[in-house]
């Protein structure tokens, strides 16, 4: 279990050192980390931790100027959380970087040999030696008239006012708790962007915001109360109205916890220290009613809400043509059910999501029901939180709970299995499963046009011997004669996000074509090579030939969008072009200049990017009648027709071995669908109706 740590911002520096030691025990807190734990710390009086750890970073700045700095914003409970990391912490600490937290805490002294920090890096990307790929001639989709491109609106870049409805937040708890975000932007993320000439842009993005209906975004605020079920009543009455709910029917929302406090930095920062590579959410449960969740570990936050300082966005999960109610029944069951007992990795961040297809989850929902032993003692099935609510969530859509469903769905030991059901059920909330209890409505994968045989679970044997073809070959070369799965996704409530889509849904989040332009989008791609090539173990050479197509036309649109429309300019804009993509992905200004030196490698990068303006010319002179909003707009809605299927081929990438992170389900992934970043079912709607917050902090 990660260490207990009040100050939010602490704790989730610390629970990731925490996560990386899983992983790798010779992970310690050294320098870099103690300064961002101290950052955390001097982050009072409206200044982000971000801007702290500038300050902290600055060229020259003595450890004892450091200290002071620290101390300037310490709380009472920051103090006491640090001194938690010092006596008790789990993971190691250097004994510089110990004596420089000792002495954060009054502890002792400045530490001596604590040199001066380095110049923090220039985002996103840091080029290896060349590497740089030479590809045939890139496949790049020719534009069609204007007509033909589409468009693209989403709520993470709406441009009119925020609305807020419900409670209002106090200064107080903005100020602090929230890191001085003011209450109209509560809920976004101010993107910073450095500019070529030095200047910085600055991009507004509803990270956290969801669409309240008739055309407003902005966020419906409701106050709630730990182990107080009085004090939740107006929760409960607001998302009883709002599904439409009998009396005796149950609530059932989940709940997804974000990080508005994190709400300000560059792209190095958002992708790093605020955890927006996670679009800024880090936990997924469920509320149930008066004041009761359900979580992953089983006991986190206590069975109750724990919002204060991090609030909780709350969805309704619908499914065509079910009443809301028989879905909440059905969606209680099977999430109380899997709840009770719920394992959870010791690594999650690194966690192999098993369950991507709906066999696997059936098999994983038959064999919870049955106490199979794998489940409860292979650390390689067990479920982080996102995790768990995904196969609540998809066991909910796709398993009536009835004798008759489970006879059809598993088969002969169905009727058994139904049995031992209802002695779970029991044993998770006190009482027997009723006649009352039984749900009765098309399941999704019915709906989908699936047969029974077609989802049929898989036995744990057949389940690895379909795992282990994937890897030596004889499922490629048509010698596997084993039962396969589905495809993942089909069936489910969404489909599982792979490192690809991952990269893609950061880049149309924080750095959106229509926002930043081109430079921008094509340098957080490359800027995630060194993320995503230990994680599914590939090179950097296949890194490139998998994303060069996508980088292509990303560039492509830019100058679709923004290139001179004479054509006999187009070569000089294209090297002008080349020159600025080089700077957005880490290069220098300078080195253009005399005695500057280019960086070949960095340069081989952006010149591979360009391939393919040169044959836009038509194209950009078609757009050029065009207003400059109209002619980004076209260029934007045709890049995202043009690169999907390359994000194809980009989720087809396989994993090097089954120990990589081929697939996820992060506890972002319900925001995303219900922004539409992720692909769903048809038949199953996720809409974010109202947000949790601490009744403390509201006015």
């Amino acid at each position: 279990m990660p260490t207990k740590i009040s100050d939010r911002g602490i704790a989730n520096v610390y629970n990731r050192l925490e996560t990386q030691r899983a992983s790798d025990p010779n992970v310690k807190v050294g320098q870099q980390q103690a300064l961002e734990l101290i950052a955390q710390v001097g982050d009072a009086g409206g200044t982000s931790a971000t801007k702290v750890l500038q300050q902290l970073q600055k060229p020259g700045l003595t450890p004892t100027q450091q200290i002071d700095l620290a101390k300037k914003g310490m709380s009472a409970g920051e103090k006491k959380d640090l001194e938690k990391i010092l006596d008790s912490g789990t993971v190691a600490l250097d004994p510089t970087a110990k004596a420089f937290l000792e002495a954060v805490v009054g502890r002792g002294t400045a530490p001596t040999g604590w040199g001066p920090p380095t110049s923090p890096v220039r985002p996103p990307v840091t080029p290896t030696t060349p590497t740089v790929i030479n590809p045939t001639t890139p496949t790049v989709v020719t534009p069609t008239a204007p007509q033909a491109f589409a468009t693209n609106t989403n709520i993470l870049h709406f441009k009119g006012p925020t609305t807020f409805e419900g409670a209002r937040l106090k200064p107080s708890a903005l100020a602090d708790a929230y890191k001085g975000i003011s209450a109209d932007k509560f809920g976004t993320t101010e993107v910073e962007l450095p500019q070529a000439d030095g200047s910085m842009k600055k991009v507004s993005v509803r990270d956290m915001q969801y669409d309240l209906g008739n055309g407003k975004v902005g966020m419906n605020l409701i106050p709630v109360k730990d182990h107080d079920p009085a004090a939740n009543k107006q929760m409960d009455d607001f998302l009883r109205a709002k599904m439409g709910l009998k009396p005796d029917e149950p609530i059932y929302a989940l709940i997804s916890y974000i990080h508005p406090e994190e709400h300000q930095g560059d792209m190095k920062a958002l992708g790093t220290t605020m955890m927006k590579t996670e679009g800024g959410t880090t936990h997924l449960g469920a509320y149930v009613g008066k004041g009761k969740t359900t979580n992953s570990p089983e006991t986190y936050h206590d069975y109750s809400w724990e919002v204060k300082g991090y609030p909780a966005n709350v969805q309704m999960v619908s499914l065509q043509g079910v009443p809301q109610g028989e879905l909440n029944k059905n969606l209680f069951a099977a999430d109380t059910v899997l709840n009770k007992g719920v394992k959870f990795p010791s690594d999650y961040k690194n966690d192999t999501l098993k369950t991507v297809d709906l066999n696997t989850t059936l098999q994983f929902y038959r064999d919870w029901i049955k106490d199979e032993p794998y489940l409860k003692t292979d650390p390689k099935w067990a479920t982080y939180c996102a995790e768990h609510k995904t196969i609540a969530t998809n066991i909910g859509l796709n398993v009536p709970h009835n004798v008759e469903s489970f006879k059809e769905i598993f088969g002969d030991e169905g009727a058994q299995l139904f049995d031992k059901f209802k002695e779970k059920f029991k044993a998770a909330n006190g009482r027997e499963f009723t006649a009352a209890d039984e749900t009765h409505f098309e399941p999704l994968w019915k709906k989908e046009g699936l047969a029974a045989i077609q989802i049929a679970p898989l036995s744990k044997a057949e389940h690895d011997a379909y795992q282990a073809a994937r890897f030596d070959g004889s499922l490629a070369n048509g010698t596997f004669r084993g039962p396969r799965p589905l495809a993942p996704g089909r069936g489910m409530a969404w489909r599982p996000e792979t490192t690809a889509d991952l990269v893609k849904n950061f880049m149309e989040t924080y750095a959106n074509f229509k926002d930043v332009g081109g430079y921008a989008s094509a340098a957080t791609i490359m800027g995630f090579k060194d993320v995503v090539g230990p994680r599914m173990g590939i090179d950097d050479k296949k890194y490139f030939e998998t994303a060069a197509p996508i980088l292509n036309k990303i560039m492509v649109a830019e100058a679709m969008a923004r290139a001179p429309a004479d054509p006999a300019q187009l070569a000089a804009w294209t090297e002008k072009a080349t020159a600025s993509l080089y700077v957005a992905i880490g290069g220098k200004p300078a080195d253009f200049g005399p005695g500057g030196t280019v960086d070949q490698a960095r340069m081989g990068l952006a010149k591979m990017c360009m391939q393919g303006v040169a044959s836009a010319g038509p194209q950009i002179s078609q757009l050029a009648s065009q207003s400059a909003d109209k002619r980004v707009d076209l260029a934007y809605g045709w890049m995202r027709g043009a690169i999907e299927s390359d994000l194809e081929r980009a989720r087809s990438v396989s994993v090097s071995d089954p120990s990589k992170t081929e697939m996820y389900s992060p506890p972002a992934v319900t925001n995303r669908v219900a922004n539409g970043l992720v692909e769903s079912s048809k038949f199953v709607s996720i809409k974010v109706i109202a947000t949790a917050v601490d009744a403390s902090e509201v006015q």
